[in-house]
């Protein structure tokens, strides 16, 4: 018996493009979801466990870095686009992060005041007003798509793309914590130049690097008829010669280069970006392995609903917390939150993708016809 019930209309994934991208943003929302459960409910003697560190220090950046890499893939990729289209998908991205914030965070940490499970010093400096300002991935994504969008439809040269993403990594540093004087301001500026104790969890400077980069990488693509394993060796060179380069530059001046995991230097985002190309090619050779397994199917079906799953499992991780409080589970009990976090996601994304099909499988309403009487 398979734990996670895929869909009867679901079809069999054919190797391409389209699905080694899938199987990698799958993968990416699974590690994220454990990141995240680790991260709220794991005790500190579990989260700064081997277990813990391996998680967040060694799945953690990748993931994140892969999710927001591969979302500037799709972006390179796409031609047909029109601004029009891509303005208001990044405006909805940006409004759905405030949307969220509001359910996963504000909503049940003002509940949980009100019914006296936790007082305002319990959650301090947290109130629920922050919670709803913080800054997470679908501001990110909002933002970094009009920046997309604009270096796409302004010029058609790769290396013009590759440039912007070097200079956002590099001038980082400059900009960091660089605030005005005007409150209401600062609040949008946080998004651009602020750090995780200010809420933006996901700055610009320098995440905006990883989907422009990808961008770059998914037009590169493109132009070269990428469709098969031969031509995903791509990955491979790219990523090994980003990855050397992206070691040796860090080395140089760790300091300066890795400063934390939400906030780094140049040289980590370089590193980065070659981990996430030489990850997209195993899993790559994983699905040209596995292309008729259960496992391919389930992570491809979680890559094509991650938006849907990302919501659900924050919702499901902040509402959770009100059962069991704030890093407050055992080893055996965090890795049983996981789990159950990951269940109950995959099921209540279940809905979502049947709506999803039968809409996109009615055919459309016949348009009702005008007769016309003959005059006598």
């Amino acid at each position: 018996m398979k734990l996670f019930y895929l869909p009867h209309n679901l079809a069999t994934p054919s190797v391409n493009r389209q699905l080694t991208f899938d199987v990698a943003k799958g993968l990416a929302v699974l590690l994220m979801i454990m990141i995240h459960v680790l991260d709220f409910y794991g005790l500190d003697e579990v989260r700064f466990s081997t277990f813990g560190n391996t998680i967040k220090f060694a799945l953690g950046w990748p993931a994140a870095s892969m999710f927001v890499f591969i979302m500037g893939v799709f972006v390179g990729f796409s031609t047909s686009s029109t601004p029009r289209e891509e303005i208001k998908r990044a405006l909805s991205l940006f409004a759905l992060g405030y949307i969220l914030n509001l359910l996963r965070g504000t909503i049940p940490m003002w509940l949980s005041i009100e019914i006296g499970l936790v007082t305002y010093q319990d959650v301090a400096p947290h109130t629920p007003l922050s919670e709803l300002l913080i800054g997470d991935v679908f501001q990110f994504a909002g933002i970094s798509l009009l920046i997309c969008s604009a270096l796409k439809h302004a010029t058609n040269k790769i290396y013009i793309w590759i440039c912007a993403a070097t200079a956002i990594a590099f001038l980082s540093h400059t900009v960091w914590d660089k605030y005005t004087s005007l409150s209401i301001f600062d609040e949008l500026l946080k998004l651009f130049v602020g750090n995780e104790e200010v809420g933006a969890i996901f700055p610009i400077f320098p995440w905006a690097a990883y989907p422009i980069a990808g961008m770059a990488f998914g037009r590169f693509l493109k132009r070269k008829n990428d469709c098969d394993a031969i031509n995903f060796t791509y990955c491979l060179k790219l990523g090994a010669v980003c990855t050397t380069l992206g070691v040796l530059l860090t080395l140089s001046n760790p300091d300066y280069h890795i400063v934390t995991n939400l906030r780094s230097g140049p040289g980590v985002v370089l590193l980065m970006t070659g981990i996430v190309m030489l990850f997209i090619f195993a899993i790559h050779l994983f699905v040209v392995r596995f292309k008729a397994t259960y496992v391919v199917s389930l992570f491809a079906f979680w890559g094509k609903n991650v938006t849907a799953l990302y919501v659900l499992q924050w919702i499901c991780i902040g509402w959770g917390l009100m059962l069991v409080g704030l890093q407050q589970l055992s080893m055996l009990s965090t890795l049983a939150a996981m789990l159950i976090v990951l269940f109950a996601c995959h099921y209540l994304v279940l809905p979502w993708y049947n709506y999803k099909s039968s809409t996109k499988s009615a055919p459309p309403k016949p348009r009702a016809s005008i007769k016309v009487k003959a005059p006598a």
